[in-house]
């Protein structure tokens, strides 16, 4: 049998900052600026759900080695990376990377700059730390969700389960553990990785709090082996290990092909909207056909979306019970986006979703997959087709293919740049925003990343 865990750990624990292509390394800081922001915005828009996790990293205590972002306390890394991670994805607006289905930037932002204050690593490695890990946590969900008979994504959610082996992987890099040591580490990783879908369907704190368990777990597997502990080898290839468990029929390829040369980072998709990325197209279509002929929500008899066939069984909830749940629900995401001609974060307040009207009005809403999507858009994964039809019997269709910034029709560097200062403004004046915008695509010329996460430490 290939040994797939090993050539991984070798991969990273042998590539260096000079070996991976200047574009790669520019679109991570890309998504480390995209997923920073949403943890900004975060901490103003969902202050509960941030508070829990700022409060258990307080709890946890230990040495004072990282910030807790805008707390102004330090903590462990493991704990000032699991509440930092789970401020990202509070509000669901991180990247997606489409293939794994797995939000990955969150955990492994919190991981590299926890871990990575502590160890004082300049920029550059927490860079490379970066690119590597997201590489093995999307080689690793696509081995068991892309293509595969039995979908991963069925049961389980790839944010937590590829991702915690993916913050293994970085944290193994900025410990300098060797091929055989990183090996234990992702093996430890894989050992730990675990999260149910169960938080798509219902918008619970669970969602949030995957991508913080993968940095914890993430840094406490590396530092374990670091510390001189032993642990699994090979446990992706295994008989009863990874693959084999999460998936009926894995595709083991996904795990190494194009390894070193196709860089899985650079087909991440980051968000226009701060909702479910499967709607995404179907908003946008809606949105189109609200504003090129002029209609009124009232007008409208029913929506109807068709959409690749991810769509069914998840997002399809027409009784959100939180502002998550209503952010992951393809109903409410379109209802909004015909009631009120876009989609953004002021729109999702309890008071819309308990709304008796606006509930009702959820009804007009009707998702249908459509497998012929999969076939004519292979490279999609959320095709998306609007058709409305209004009171008097008239329709109108429109088909995004692909959603505004994905890998196929990637958003503007502009286009992300406005998202950035959108979110952070909603927390810091534009001065702090500037410099911490400036500071994130300056980290390669950093000699101690201490010197970009100080600005982190309050609001």
């Amino acid at each position: 049998m290939k040994e797939y865990t090993r050539e991984l750990a070798s991969f990273v624990a042998r590539t260096d900052y000079g070996d991976i292509p200047d574009n790669v390394k520019e679109r991570a800081c890309a998504v480390m600026a995209d997923t920073l922001a949403c943890a900004v915005a975060g901490y103003t828009k969902a202050p509960e759900e941030c508070s829990w996790a700022v409060k258990m990293a307080g709890d946890m205590g230990g040495r004072q080695e990282s910030t807790v972002w805008f707390s102004g306390f330090r903590a462990s890394a493991m704990a000032a990376g699991m509440a930092n991670a789970t401020m990202v994805h509070t509000i669901d607006f991180d990247d997606t990377h489409l293939e794994s289905v797995a939000h990955l930037g969150a955990g492994l932002l919190g991981t590299v700059l926890a871990l990575g204050e502590k160890l004082h690593s300049s920029g550059r490695q927490v860079i490379t730390a970066f690119i590597l890990g997201f590489d093995v946590a999307a080689r690793v969900g696509n081995c068991v969700n892309k293509g595969a008979v039995h979908h991963h994504y069925k049961f389980w959610h790839p944010t937590a389960t590829a991702g915690t082996v993916g913050c293994a992987a970085a944290a193994a890099k900025l410990l300098g553990l060797d091929e055989g040591q990183t090996e234990m580490a992702l093996g430890l990783g894989i050992d730990q990785a675990a999260g149910f879908r169960y938080c798509i369907d219902k918008g619970d704190f669970s969602k949030s709090m995957h991508p913080g368990l993968c940095a914890l777990r993430g840094i406490i597997s590396a530092q374990m082996i670091a510390n001189g502990a032993n642990g699994p080898r090979g446990l992706l290839e295994y008989p009863t290990g990874f693959c084999a468990a999460m998936c009926a029929e894995p595709h083991m390829e996904y795990l190494t092909d194009g390894l070193g040369e196709d860089y899985a980072i650079m087909r991440d998709a980051l968000k226009m909207y701060p909702t479910i990325h499967g709607s995404h197209s179907g908003i946008e279509a809606t949105l189109n056909l609200m504003q090129k002929h002029s209609l009124s929500s009232g007008d409208i008899e029913r929506i109807t979306i068709r959409m690749s066939p991810l769509a069914k069984g998840q997002g399809v909830n027409y009784r959100p019970e939180s502002v998550l749940a209503a952010r992951l629900s393809l109903p409410c995401c379109i209802a909004i986006a015909a009631i009120k001609g876009h989609v953004t974060l002021d729109d999702f307040t309890e008071e819309l979703i308990h709304d008796p009207q606006f509930v009702e009005y959820m009804k007009k809403v009707e998702v249908v997959p459509e497998p012929e999507f999969n076939e004519l858009y292979p490279l999609s994964g959320f095709t998306g087709e609007a058709t409305i039809t209004l009171k008097n019997g008239e329709k109108y269709v429109e088909l995004v293919p692909y959603c505004k910034a994905h890998p196929e029709r990637p958003a503007s560097a502009e286009d992300l740049k406005n998202k950035f200062f959108q979110l952070c403004g909603l927390t810091w004046p534009e001065e702090k925003a500037r410099r911490v915008y400036g500071g994130i695509y300056g980290l390669g010329e950093l000699d101690d990343v201490n010197a970009f996460t100080r600005e982190l430490q309050g609001v």
